[in-house]
């Protein structure tokens, strides 16, 4: 049977073969073509031109750091290590215990009280502690007591109990200077007394004081008298396992080693002959910016305490070994500076020193104002030195411009150098100054 030209195409297995390859094919080409877009965008990316590769090698354009210009009285301030110390201090040691009356039995040396404590302030005959239930007490000299002192002996040691209870207000009547006679008796049998403690006496056979209570054993007959009552007395002793001598009052405790109940075996006591001193160690290289009479503040981060006070005094350079070094603080051997070659510089406090700062390893900052008043001041790093000898800063204004200030320079701190314009020219606090780039 015959089709005519309008019937359908031709839908033979050849006829749909051929429309499947040629579909295929266009599919085949949109594929390529989009594969190689992506490639060659890809590859355009390496791709630079001379231009492009000179502008990406160009170092970033320069950023302008500026510090602003202040209006400040200039310090230099200087930043230290310092110790307290105990400086010369004096210890009681007991060694017998003192009788009262002829013939008692000796007892063992016990501490029976403690009342004073370490940093504590004491006053001149004022029990601090007691063993075998006898007083340690301090009285104001500067002689160490090297022996026990009885009715009847001379010396200058004589002479210096005698200007303590003098002092004290215990006086020892007509006993001429430096011998211990029958004024001297009265008068330390009272100071004990006063205290709550039975007077020592001797434990040799009573008489002493009769023979010896004045130089040959003469005098007055009122004198005479006197002595004639005390001829059958034991002689009035004062010990030298009770009594520290200490120069100045009220002195310090420094220390208190013992409880109630130990056995004396070393100082019961330590006091200190004078205040605490407090040496700082300055670095060499900063010595020309200390000078005595210098503000301190000294800070203890240990204990919170804060106080202040002066330089008194900057030593010679004390290195590491060096024990013939003079050192205030007594070490001389530069182990405190962490073996480094210091300075000792003494400090001198404006009140007597805090207890609480004894032994402390403190900071001493040092100010010196070195100007009187407020004046312009900009980092070290502004200030530029021109070839011509004049001095500018670069004030960075807002529109980005920099205008460059002639300066005179004056006095520098902490960083900070003082500048006063040049005339005609204009600075004032707040303007931003080029510090860098």
């Amino acid at each position: 049977m015959n089709q005519d030209s309008g019937s359908v195409p031709d839908q033979t297995p050849k006829a749909a073969s051929r429309l499947v390859r040629r579909r295929r094919w266009v599919m085949g080409a949109a594929a390529a073509a989009t594969v190689l877009s992506v490639a060659g965008l890809y590859g355009a990316s390496f791709v630079q031109s001379p231009a492009q590769a000179a502008a990406d090698t160009q170092a970033p354009k320069p950023s302008v750091i500026t510090a602003p210009v202040v209006r400040q009285v200039m310090k230099s301030t200087v930043v230290l290590r310092g110790t307290f110390s105990d400086g010369q201090t004096v210890s009681a040691t007991p060694t017998q215990v003192a009788a009262t009356k002829p013939g008692t039995q000796s007892a063992a040396l016990v501490v029976t009280g403690v009342f004073a404590q370490p940093g504590q302030r004491v006053k001149a005959a004022q029990p601090l502690l007691e063993y075998a239930e006898r007083p340690v007490f301090a009285l104001p000299g500067n002689v160490p007591m090297y022996r026990d002192l009885v009715v009847g002996e001379e010396g200058k040691d004589v002479a210096q109990l005698q200007q303590a209870l003098e002092t004290l207000g215990y006086s020892t009547g007509s006993d001429t200077t430096g011998h211990f006679g029958a004024g001297t008796a009265s008068a330390v049998t009272r100071m004990y007394k006063h205290m709550g403690y039975a007077v020592p006496v001797s434990a040799d056979t009573p008489g002493k004081a009769a023979d010896t209570a004045t130089p040959g054993g003469t005098g007055g007959p009122q004198q005479n008298k006197g002595l004639a009552a005390h001829a059958t007395a034991p002689a009035v002793v004062v010990p030298a396992s009770e009594v520290v001598y200490v120069p100045v009052f009220p002195a310090r405790v420094a220390t208190v080693p013992v409880r109630v109940g130990d056995v004396v075996k070393g100082p019961v006591i330590t006091l200190a002959r004078g205040d605490m001193t407090l040496t700082g160690h300055l670095d060499p290289s900063e010595r020309g910016l200390i000078s005595t009479g210098m503000t301190a503040d000294i800070f203890s981060e240990a204990t919170g305490v804060h106080t202040t006070g002066t330089v008194g005094s900057v030593g010679s350079l004390v290195t590491p070994g060096d024990k013939n070094a003079k050192d205030p603080s007594g070490t001389g051997d530069a182990a405190s500076a962490g073996g480094a070659a210091y300075l000792p510089l003494t400090v001198k406090g404006n009140k007597p020193w805090d207890a609480r700062f004894a032994g402390q390893d403190v900071r001493i900052t040092l100010t010196a104002a070195t100007t009187t008043e407020p004046v312009l001041a900009v980092p070290q790093a502004a200030i530029v030195a021109r070839a011509d000898a004049k001095t500018t800063v670069s004030v960075l204004e807002p529109s980005g411009k920099q205008r460059a200030v002639p300066v005179t320079t004056g006095v520098s701190a902490d960083g900070l150098v003082q500048i006063s314009p040049d005339h005609g020219s204009s600075l004032a606090p707040g303007d931003r100054v080029v510090v860098g780039t």
